[in-house]
């Protein structure tokens, strides 16, 4: 039922820019327990999403106690002290709605959509999760074998399914984004109840949340049923773990690594340093990656795939870090070696530096641009998590409303200086997934 945030090399390409919907209406306010709320009223269709981001991910964890935050996804549908266990869902499927959950390296989030006249349901469901939700030995072994089997079946016996994680071993040597969102099955395993007990009492707290209510209620009532559910559950006492953003030293050489793995096809990945989700650099990276690889026309589609017909596919994609992240290419080679398609990616990504890209290319992609934000996704299940974002990586719900601006501000020139800035040889990471060798 819930699934991991993850990026699923191969499997997905990144959407090439962050759009959403544009001039999104809200109000926002915050309760004495430090809970910030947003309503954002969308009365099209006669339903509602109830939504509650926490601001904890795995960069949030321990070195010696990783997985944690996607564990607490899985576990606080387990029930509460006035939810028996296995029917947290039931509530919301018997009222004709739908139910999940995601972690990311930053933050996770919980919702509920739901008939418009079921709001108060979903307050009285969240904040009961967040109040008192089930931390004891069944539930707890229960969901130490969900995830640990999650592990295997999505990253470790899955072709492929260990490349994000060298990806953030081989960047990474200090900052917590050095292990994956699903950890290690060993520190789950070992983990004891009072471990689980205060990563909870640091993280899922009001003063450390963030409540979304977004389509069709009546604002005054959902403002009373706000407080009566989640005014008075007490705000967390502990000192929250946030790592430095800047912790992570500079690479002064490149770094190369080779995995042997169950499959048929070889693949390259070559990985680079990237600013943080939000900022101004992000924005111009990810223009500098959609010349690249945005689009049939884009570079790698034409010259590498087309042309040279040297790889059977190359894609790129900035990844949306709170913290500053990565930048990825990866390959398939079509009939050649990773050496010699490394050298045909990096003919196009060095050339874009060196020679900048025509007033065509930028025009192609600012009209991209206009699009992606034009046709983004305007319901309101994306739109409370948009929201939700916004406040939690940025403390400026209204974020949401400036993504077109966030591009357009930037002239070609100015998207290749900025790339310059993160596309050096010294701090690049090359990975080759090889088939293994039969025995």
């Amino acid at each position: 039922m819930k699934k991991n945030f993850l990026i699923l090399v191969l499997t997905a390409v990144l959407l090439p820019f962050a759009a959403s919907a544009q001039n999104i209406q809200f109000e926002e306010y915050d309760l004495d327990n430090g809970l910030h709320v947003i309503l954002s009223q969308n009365h099209k269709t006669p339903n509602v999403v109830v939504s509650v981001m926490y601001h904890v991910g795995s960069k949030n964890e321990e070195p010696h106690l990783t997985g944690f935050a996607h564990f607490f996804e899985h576990l606080m549908f387990e029930g509460t002290a006035n939810i028996p266990r296995h029917t947290y869902d039931r509530y919301v499927s018997d009222a004709g709605g739908s139910l999940n959950a995601n972690t990311s390296n930053d933050r996770t989030y919980y919702f509920e959509k739901l008939p418009s006249n079921y709001l108060e349901l979903g307050l009285w469901l969240e904040s009961e999760r967040m109040l008192h939700p089930n931390i004891e030995e069944i539930g707890v072994s229960t969901q130490k074998d969900v995830v640990c089997q999650e592990m295997g079946q999505t990253r470790d016996n899955q072709p492929y399914g260990t490349a994000f994680t060298k990806i953030l071993t081989n960047s990474f040597k200090v900052h917590p984004y050095n292990h994956d969102v699903l950890g290690s099955e060993e520190h789950v395993r070992n983990a004891s109840i009072q471990d689980f007990k205060n990563f909870h009492d640091m993280f899922y707290v009001p003063n450390n949340a963030v409540l979304v209510i977004c389509g069709d209620f009546d604002k005054d009532q959902a403002k009373k049923w706000v407080e009566d559910y989640f005014g008075d559950i007490p705000a967390g006492t502990m000192d929250i773990r946030r790592p430095d953003p800047n912790m992570e030293p500079r690479r002064t050489e490149p770094v190369k690594d080779t995995v042997y793995d169950n499959i048929q096809m070889p693949m390259l990945i070559e990985v680079y340093p990237a600013p943080a989700y939000g900022t101004d650099d992000y924005f111009a990276m990810d223009l500098f990656n959609a010349i690249l690889s945005s689009g049939n026309s884009a570079r790698f589609q034409s010259n590498i795939v087309d042309k040279k017909q040297s790889a059977l596919g190359v894609f790129g994609g900035v990844m949306p870090f709170e913290h500053p992240g990565v930048y990825t290419i990866q390959a398939i080679p079509n009939g050649i070696g990773l050496d010699s398609l490394e050298k045909d990616v990096d003919a196009e990504i060095y050339g874009l530096l060196e020679n900048g890209m025509s007033d065509e290319e930028f025009q192609k992609v600012m009209n991209m641009v206009e699009m992606s934000v034009a046709t983004s996704n305007t319901g309101i299940d994306g739109v409370a998590e948009e929201l939700a974002t916004a406040y939690t990586y940025f403390k400026d719900t209204d974020f949401v409303n400036r993504t077109l601006e966030n591009y357009t501000r930037f002239t070609k020139e100015q998207v290749i200086e900025v790339a310059k800035k993160y596309i050096d040889p010294m701090q690049k990471i090359s990975i080759y997934y090889l088939p293994k060798q039969n025995n």
